[in-house]
Formats: structure tokens, sequence, C-alpha cells
């Protein structure tokens, strides 16, 4: 197992130098020398770990010994065995400089020892300061992002067929167009959501046909009708064949009947898309520029039938705003002149309705 070496402390490996033995006695005759202190010893300044060099004698060298004894010490004393001294851990920048240590390089090791595989966990257990290895995560491939299939918009199915109430609404039966009108005026006040899908230009053009339509060439009832209906106002016996001819209703007047239902739902288209319009916009349609709204103003000034400039002004009524107050009062006003009772009686009741409103 390979470790990485640890610090060594230079004083540790420098060779200790025997204490000295202050002792007199311990005579070297072929090199006399004194252990005593001060004596034959180097400065205090150098190194302890200097080799020391014995000075040189002041005397002329003995040539021939003067006694022939043992060369043997006259006494044997115990040597105190030297103990290591360990010099304090001090700053790098501070440590003297030592004999480099020899240390066989990691190549070397590992040509030698044999190979063994050592947990890379174990490894910086062991050896907290060695430099810590980049783990590299393997490249995953990037996954691919999930196919979005992007469905065709669908077209949404209208909930009214328009091609059929513009039929209707052009048909030259009269009472097919009655029917078709009473059916969107239902609508409207049942399904407001449904009944958009009638805001259309075909179907104001068509109830400004009917609306504008010269009745005057059309029959209209007999001088026997007009007696028979007489008779039944004023709770007259009638027979059968009379009754039957004084309901009956003329070409003409079905046509003047059709106008007025022709107003009444375009009033109540009108009032749809302007609410419609304050809804999405925030702002409020000119009584002018509301579909049809013309029209009906048209009739109630110059159409000769006072049942129809009744219908006007009730229609006209019916889709009053705060911003067409002014516009209302005075048309209102001027209806209010009729020669017409029941023309009065309507422009009368509008203005009183008008007057209530913020």
């Amino acid at each position: 197992m390979i470790q990485a070496p640890n610090y060594v402390n230079p004083y540790l490996q420098c060779p200790t130098i025997p204490a000295p033995s202050y002792n007199a006695v311990k005579i070297d005759v072929n090199n006399p020398t004194m252990s005593a202190p001060g004596v034959g010893q180097m400065p205090m300044s150098m190194p302890q770990y200097a080799p020391q060099v014995a000075p040189q004698p002041q005397y002329a060298p003995i040539t021939q010994p003067l006694y022939n004894y043992p060369q043997a010490q006259m006494y044997e004393y115990p040597q105190a065995p030297a103990q290591p001294y360990y010099m304090p851990q001090q700053p790098m920048p501070q440590m003297m400089p030592c004999q480099p240590c020899v240390c066989p390089q990691p190549e070397q090791v590992a040509q030698t020892a044999p190979q063994q595989v050592v947990p890379q966990q174990v490894i910086q257990q062991q050896n907290i300061n060695a430099p810590q290895p980049m783990v590299t995560q393997p490249q995953q491939a990037p996954k691919e992002a999930p196919k979005v299939e992007v469905a065709e918009p669908q077209a949404m199915a209208p909930q009214v067929d328009l091609n059929s109430f513009i039929a209707k609404l052009t048909n030259p039966d009269y009472n097919v167009q009655a029917n078709a009108m009473e059916e969107i005026a239902n609508m409207v006040k049942d399904n407001p959501q449904q009944a958009t899908e009638l805001l259309d230009e075909k179907v104001v053009n068509a109830l400004n046909t009917i609306i504008n339509t010269d009745s005057s060439k059309l029959a209209g009832p007999t001088p026997e009708q007009i007696a028979a209906r007489q008779k039944m106002m004023k709770g007259e016996q009638l027979s059968d064949a009379d009754k039957q001819l004084a309901s009956t209703i003329t070409p003409m007047e079905q046509a003047e009947r059709n106008k007025s239902y022709a107003m009444f739902t375009a009033a109540i288209m009108q009032k749809l898309y302007a609410d419609e319009v304050n809804k999405l916009t925030g702002t409020k349609v000119p009584l002018t520029e509301l579909p049809g709204a013309v029209t009906i103003v048209e009739q109630l000034k110059n159409n000769p039938n006072p049942m129809v400039r009744t219908s006007a002004i009730e229609a006209l009524s019916y889709i009053q705003q705060p911003e067409y107050k002014q516009d209302l009062n005075t048309l209102f006003s001027i209806a209010k002149n009729d020669q017409d009772p029941s023309v009065k009686e309507a422009a009368t009741t509008a203005l009183a309705k008008l007057e209530q409103m913020a």
C-alpha cells in the first residue's frame, strides 16, 4: 500500500549529540583533552549539530609514552542514555533548513511495490491534506423532448342557422315573416348569448326591408269588412259570416303589422348589440349608429299609419339609455303633438319613462 509521505520535522532527522561528560579523571594520554566545561569545546554560537574538532595542543607532542599501563578506563560508571530532544513545532518560514531526505518517488515505489487498488475514500481519510481528485460525472445523452402534437383548431359549429332565419325574413308570406321575428325575440330573451349570432348585416337588412315596404299598393280592407269591424267594436250581434269577414286581415294590413313587428325586433337586436359592445370595449354606441335605428326614426316622422308611428315610439323607448336621453326627448316631444290620439298617448308615456331614468 502506497502512502503519501507525511511531513517530517527536520530537527528529528539531525544526529543527536551525546551529552558531554564532565569527568576530569577520563584522560586520553595519546591525545589528552579535558572534558571540563569550556575546555576544548566549540563556541556556543556554533550550531549544535556541527562536527566537533578537537583543538590542537599547544605543547610539544610526546614521542614516547611516559607510562606503560593498559589502555583502559580506571573507573567503570554507567552512562546515562541520551534522551532525544524534540523541538516545538514552529511556523514553516522560521524552520531551519536541514539536509533533504531522500525519499523514493511514487514512480519508483509503484515499480517495486505490488499494485493494489485502494478505495478513494480510504486514501482521503489517511491524508486529508492531499489534493482532492476531481470527480467527473459521466456525460449522459440529452433526453429528447417529448413531441407535442398540435391539433388543428376546429371550427366552432354555429348554434343558430343564420341562413334559415334570413330565408324566413325574406319570404313573401307575411305569416312566415311574423313567425321568424317572434322566434328571434324569444331567443334574445331566453338565450342572449346564442342570439348574438344573429347580429349580422343580412338580418338587419331583412328587417329594414320589411319596415320600408310600400304597402299603399296592396289590397286593403273592403267597406264590408270595415262595417263588420265597427259592429264588432260596438258589441252588436254578428253572423258567423260577418265575424269571419271582420277578422280577415288584408295583405296591406299584414304588411303594416309586420312593420310594427320588425321595429320591435330591430329594437331588441339594437339593445343586444349595444350591450355586447359595452361589455367588450366599455364604450357606448351612439343612437344614430345602432343598426336600424335611423329607419325607425324615419317611420315615426313620415309613416301615415298611426299604428306604425305608435310602434316606432314604443321601439325607441325600449332602447333608451342615459346617453340617448337628449335625442329621445326631442323625438318624443314632437310626437306628443301628433294629431292621432294613440300616437299622443304613446309619446306621453315614453316621456314620463324617460324622465324617471337617471
